[in-house]
């Protein structure tokens, strides 16, 4: 069991193992919405790249789950940032050379990476989970 705070709405809600499994929500996992300003951008991949480090808490508390669900919502989060910032640019708001283009070209561009990696070894996990799984079970 994990407590947490939904940045979006300002509220504690726990998140237990099975609830993720069962949520009305394509993911459990809560991230911001939006696209604020460079260093809040900074800030928010700084703190996804410490949860899946471990350096602080997952919003999951499943050892099977949580490293799949939470990279994923952190990956889906970076992709939807890439889109909104390559909007403004199509529309001439964003420049090269701007803070918001080199936060896109550089630390957005990694941050995306290493959260796709993170969600292709949260799926093999899962994948291994099951097969031991079955192997208990035809023993």
């Amino acid at each position: 069991m994990t407590e947490t705070m939904n940045e979006t709405q300002k509220t504690k809600y726990v998140l237990r193992g099975h609830e993720a499994q069962s949520s009305n929500r394509l993911t459990a996992v809560r991230t911001k919405l939006g696209l604020p300003d460079v260093e809040d951008l900074a800030d928010e991949i700084t703190h996804y790249v410490a949860v899946l480090k471990g350096e602080e808490p997952s919003p999951i508390g499943s050892p099977y789950l949580e490293l799949a669900e939470v990279a994923t919502a952190y990956y889906v989060r970076g992709q939807e940032m890439d889109m909104r910032i390559h909007a403004l640019e199509r529309k001439g708001a964003v420049e090269r050379g701007s803070q918001l283009y080199m936060f896109r070209t550089g630390e957005l561009r990694s941050f995306i990476e290493l959260t796709r990696r993170a969600a292709e070894l949260g799926s093999r996990r899962l994948t291994q989970e099951q097969l031991l799984h079955d192997q208990r079970f035809e023993s």
